[in-house]
């Protein structure tokens, strides 16, 4: 799946999402350190206040990219959904996301929960927690015949949820060295009836 990043490079059009577009691929080349307003701006061809005037400081610039990478999430997360079931392919979403933007991902598990207050932000992390909630609750109304429980829901969703992160994690910290990482659909498929047991 490709979601590479047009050219950051502005013409007369969206300066913000221009200004992003640079600012996710610094911190690609160079993890969240790298990241500054002025290379921004470098990249963009704009002038080095730019970003100041539209984001209001580096912070605010690190909160947008984090909402850009919670949207492009979602994308990958629907996608693997279409390709397999949609309970698997929520967990498989997340994870290929994480593989294939290792550093934008850390920088989106790094932001401090009072920072995540953009109601962009909230919408997009909503949604990507919709859609593994919307699968296990069709697959358990599909096994059982009703919905769950609310806070069963809730359990097996943060169960779901954990598994997924947890292989991510290791996943690009290369923290398996040792003994070879399975496919994650290989790992994970065995959770689904656990994941759907009352």
């Amino acid at each position: 799946m490709s979601h590479a990043p047009k050219s950051a490079t502005y013409h007369h059009g969206d300066l913000p999402a221009a200004l992003r577009r640079a600012a996710w691929e610094i911190v690609g080349e160079s993890g969240p350190r790298g990241l500054s307003l002025r290379e921004c701006a470098r990249r963009a061809g704009v002038s080095h206040a730019a970003p100041a005037h539209h984001f209001g400081s580096l912070e605010g610039l690190v909160v947008e990219l984090v909402a850009d990478g919670y949207e492009r999430m979602v994308e990958w997360i629907v996608q693997a959904q279409r390709e397999v079931d949609p309970l698997l392919g929520g967990g498989l979403g997340y994870i290929r996301f994480a593989i294939a933007y290792p550093q934008q991902f850390r920088l989106m598990q790094s932001l401090e929960p009072q920072r995540r207050s953009l109601p962009r932000l909230l919408a997009a992390t909503d949604a990507a927690m919709a859609c593994l909630r919307d699968a296990l609750h069709t697959a358990w109304l599909t096994r059982h015949g009703s919905a769950p429980d609310a806070h069963l829901l809730h359990q097996r969703v943060l169960l779901a949820w954990s598994a997924a992160h947890g292989y991510a994690c290791l996943a690009i910290d290369h923290r398996t060295e040792a003994v070879a990482l399975a496919p994650p659909e290989q790992l994970l498929a065995p959770m689904l009836p656990a994941l759907l047991t009352p």
